[in-house]
């Protein structure tokens, strides 16, 4: 768990809510909570803290995109979050399956904190 570095305690965005199969096709930035559930938000600037609200901390957060039904990008980059560890990438794509999403081959990338290019992980 890692709480944001942007510690005001926000309102939940009343537009937040834990992904589901059936999610509309754009881009996202979403946020794992304690339990394991991946909320997201339509993507947008300085969104992060306010996917789960009052400076909750997240098990993961970052950005995925949605097109034709499925996942075809889901990242790290998050800069109220900054997660660094690639298995917990890895986790999100797995908990993403089991909510019944395909994410497509080549989607889950990582972008190491020190700038170097990202590294597709699946």
């Amino acid at each position: 768990m890692k709480a944001p570095l942007d510690a005001t305690p926000y309102p939940q965005d009343p537009r937040s809510r834990p992904i589901a199969a059936n999610i509309a096709d754009g881009g996202y930035v979403y946020v794992r909570d304690g339990n394991g559930i991946v909320y997201i938000l339509p993507d947008g600037p300085h969104l992060h803290p306010k996917v789960l609200g009052g400076a909750r901390p997240a098990m993961y957060a970052g950005d995925m995109t949605i097109q034709g039904g499925k996942v075809v990008g889901l990242t790290n980059l998050s800069g109220t979050f900054q997660f660094d560890d690639e298995d917990g990438l890895k986790a999100v794509a797995e908990e993403l399956r089991r909510q019944g999403l395909v994410v497509e081959q080549g989607a889950v990338r990582f972008f190491p904190a020190d700038g170097s290019r990202p590294v597709v992980l699946e």
